[in-house]
């Protein structure tokens, strides 16, 4: 990046032949131009090698000897500070009006632990004191300062396997018991280079799609079964994960208890009764144990009684049907029911 580059403002007198930078056309008589350095250029073709919008009349930048808009400078070259997630620079720019150094307007950089900070940024992030590039330390994430990091539990260090140099934790994999670095080695089936969220299959290592591949598939939430780290079963001709096992009718989950199939589905005790059992006809409740048949009903015992004297019957009872209920003998007998009724014996 240039920093002695200066820009005017030129006419051309026809003196001398220019062309200009960019289109390789000499200028015409009298015709103003830019000047930067050694380089003119058309006041039109004076415009940003990324976005092609024209420079003049504001910030704009030149770095190996193209020149960009503030934006796209900063997109394609700054650093981002790594704490308050804004660019960070230490270049010069210009203005058509006047030569401006713009170091005041980004802030000095420092670069520590392969970050980039804005050097009111670079503090501990414990005690908020102010870092220096060689008074840093970097613990599980955070910038500390030495009393800071030393009063951090210590961490375990590892080096390579391989290249036996310091593996940090964002590249630590461990394989065989023995630490690496996780990009020495490549996924078995996709040849990837790996992260240290590779798998491990029989000694073979995998990334994470193709580790998927691997495993079954939970019928319930059609998601790989990840059998090191989720516990599963397989029932019915089917895998599943242990919660997503559940009753077809209420959704709880068995968690091991028993459960009943119909129709290739699995249902807990209530709901399996609920789907096969017969209801009472009196108090409309499934009925899961003795129950008592007739008129083509089904009866709880407690429910069975005579229509007339409202009597628990016994199903061996005689009974005659009245109004869809039950009779018993001595209300068969009554005068006032012989009268005004007629029964159907049964």
């Amino acid at each position: 990046m240039t920093t002695s580059a200066k820009i005017t403002e030129q006419r051309n007198s026809g003196k001398r032949n220019r062309c200009c930078e960019r289109c390789k056309d000499q200028f015409e008589l009298d015709e103003p131009y830019f000047l930067l350095g050694s380089a003119s250029w058309h006041m039109r073709c004076f415009l940003c090698a990324q976005c092609m919008e024209p420079l003049v009349a504001t910030t704009y930048f030149q770095f190996e000897n193209r020149i960009y808009c503030e934006h796209d400078f900063k997109t394609l070259y700054a650093p981002v500070c790594a704490k308050c997630s804004t660019h960070s620079t230490l270049a010069c720019c210009w203005t058509a009006a006047s030569l401006v150094r713009v170091s005041a307007e980004y802030g000095q950089v420092v670069h520590s632990s392969n970050y980039s900070f804005h050097f009111a940024c670079f503090t501990c992030d414990d005690c908020d004191t102010q870092l220096n590039s060689h008074g840093a330390y970097r613990y599980h994430g955070k910038i500390l300062c030495f009393s800071c990091n030393q009063k951090m539990p210590k961490l375990k260090i590892y080096n390579c396997t391989k290249c036996k140099q310091r593996v940090e934790d964002e590249d630590l994999l461990m394989y065989q018991h023995e630490p690496y670095h996780a990009y020495h080695f490549k996924c078995t089936t996709c040849k990837k280079v790996l992260e240290v969220d590779a798998r491990t299959v029989k000694d073979e290592l995998f990334c994470p799609r193709c580790f998927d591949f691997q495993c079954e598939v939970c019928f319930d939430c059609k998601k790989a079964i990840d059998p090191q780290i989720e516990q599963s079963l397989f029932t019915m001709n089917k895998h599943w994960h242990i919660h997503h096992f559940r009753c077809a009718t209420c959704s709880r989950p068995f968690n091991g208890h028993e459960h009943y199939e119909k129709n290739g589905k699995a249902y807990c005790r209530d709901d399996f009764l609920e789907l096969i059992g017969h209801h009472c006809f009196i108090c409309d409740k499934n009925v899961t144990g003795a129950m008592v048949h007739v008129f083509g009903k089904a009866f709880c015992p407690d429910c069975y009684r005579c229509r007339g004297c409202d009597k628990i019957l016994h199903y061996k009872d005689k009974v005659m049907e009245l109004d869809l209920m039950p009779l018993c003998k001595k209300c068969i007998g009554h005068k006032n029911f012989q009268k005004s009724l007629k029964y159907k014996s049964i």
